[in-house]
């Protein structure tokens, strides 16, 4: 049972006693009243005689003593019977006694809602900072992790680009190396492509003088070729020699001119192979000049 409900009972007990009390106390008197002892009469047996009688008797005549007054007699009484006055006073004290009973009920009864009250207050500010605190704990160690996690973010962050740095930069590096390098294989390249080409024009132009000198061997010179005759030829060939086809560009000669220069490239059929295999072409010009140097 709790403190409050128990010093309730404890209260309505005491209300109880008290009331009980007062009107055991006005029963008791109400009995005393009806119960009191009644005073009895005391009665004497005696002879009356007078001063005659007396005389013939022989007895002399003394004066009679003087009656003595009934002593009263005492009877043991009980307390008096309360007057109506007393009894409407006493019920008034009672009735004033149990008001400042019911008083000290109600301001007790107050007193213990006003503690509980306050008790229900100080439980609930003592719950309420509990809660703020317990709140800001739980926000407290919520920024301590949020931070935890944003320096823990920044910090692999840092890393992947200090890793994504080095990477860079090692690509770079070896970017830097394969581009020196492929420029280095260039310029070899380039200087073996020219040493090549150098070879194969030089090769190219002997195969075309010894084209040409077979052909100005084999070609009859007609009666309308100027002195200063020049011509471009383009001969088709196939591997081994043999001329499949003659073609003639610019040219200042006639027209039996250019067909006795054809006629020259045939007869001239199978030319003499270029000095390397590797040099040779399908299709080879050169130029026509017989009165050339």
């Amino acid at each position: 049972m709790s403190e409050p409900a128990r010093d309730r009972w404890l209260s309505i007990g005491m209300s109880v006693l008290l009331h009980g009390t007062i009107i055991g106390l006005l029963g008791y008197g109400w009995w005393r009243y009806e119960h009191r002892p009644v005073p009895r009469s005391v009665s004497i047996d005696a002879t009356v005689v007078d001063a005659h009688t007396l005389k013939g008797l022989g007895v002399a005549h003394k004066p009679a003593p003087k009656p003595q007054p009934p002593q009263p007699v005492t009877v043991p009484q009980g307390p008096p019977m309360p007057t109506p006055q007393e009894l409407a006073l006493r019920q008034q004290e009672a009735q004033a006694e149990a008001a400042r009973v019911a008083a000290a009920q109600a301001e007790q009864k107050r007193l213990q809602q006003q503690r509980a009250e306050a008790k229900t207050q100080a439980t609930a500010r003592a719950e309420a900072k509990a809660q703020a605190k317990a709140t800001a704990e739980a926000e407290a160690r919520a920024k301590a992790r949020a931070r935890a996690r944003k320096l823990a973010e920044q910090r692999r962050k840092r890393e992947e680009a200090k890793k994504l740095a080095e990477e860079r930069k090692l690509a770079a590096e070896r970017a830097a190396k394969a581009r020196a390098e492929r420029i280095a294989q260039l310029r070899q390249a380039l200087q073996e492509d020219a040493q090549s080409n150098a070879h194969m024009r030089a090769a190219m132009a002997g195969w075309a003088t010894e084209v040409k000198q077979r052909v100005e061997a084999a070609w009859i010179k007609p009666p309308s070729a100027r002195s200063n005759l020049s011509c471009t030829v383009r001969v088709v060939l196939v591997p081994g020699g043999a001329v499949t086809n003659v073609s003639l560009g610019q040219c200042n000669g006639d027209e039996a001119v250019r067909e006795s220069i054809q006629a020259a490239v045939y007869r001239s059929s199978p030319l003499p192979p270029p000095p390397d295999p590797d040099l040779y072409h399908q299709q080879l010009d050169f130029v026509f000049a017989p009165n050339s140097p």
